[in-house]
């Protein structure tokens, strides 16, 4: 029997994953937008898990970031 004090390995080593809604939210863009970089290939790098796709925050984050742009 698991004790429930303990993390399981999951919990310790695991991220959560952003749905392509949430992906959305944070960026400010459609779930459409998602879509279609997706499907060309751009956008920000994310996970497929069987017809589900989902998206590590430390890969927003560097999607982010890479975007950044400085006024000339």
């Amino acid at each position: 029997m698991n004790n429930p004090s303990k993390g399981t390995i999951a919990d310790d080593q695991l991220e959560p994953l952003l749905t392509e809604f949430e992906y959305s939210r944070i960026t400010k863009r459609s779930v459409a937008s998602a879509r279609r970089d997706r499907l060309l290939g751009t956008g920000c790098t994310y996970v497929k898990l069987g017809s589900s796709v989902r998206y590590r925050v430390a890969d927003v984050r560097a999607y982010i970031a890479q975007n950044l742009r400085s006024a000339k």
